[in-house]
């Protein structure tokens, strides 16, 4: 009787290491840009940009970035993370209101 349980529970964990300690990702894995087209930020309800080098979706508006799971959107906006906005040039906008 234990033999067969022992034989299952090594089974399960064969499954589980393939599931997520798999080697490379297959195709099946890749996020699908058409999915842009219909996902929109859970927050902002503004469209996402896709970030291929981070695998992330992004909220230029929140700044914000959405982990790309598998293929899957994480759009959990506790799993997401703040990211920082480009800075602008420093005097650029002030050089010209500067007091005598």
């Amino acid at each position: 009787m234990a033999a067969p349980m022992a034989r299952r529970a090594a089974m399960i964990s064969l499954v589980f290491r393939r599931l997520f300690h798999g080697s490379a990702p297959s195709r099946c894995q890749e996020f699908d840009t058409r999915m842009l087209e219909i996902v929109v930020c859970p927050l902002s309800k503004k469209p996402l940009r896709y970030d291929p080098e981070n695998n992330e979706l992004i909220s230029d508006e929140l700044n914000v970035a959405y982990p790309i799971i598998n293929g899957i959107p994480n759009l959990i906006p506790e799993d997401a993370r703040l990211i920082k906005k480009p800075e602008e040039p420093q005097g650029s906008a002030t050089e010209g209101t500067k007091e005598q």
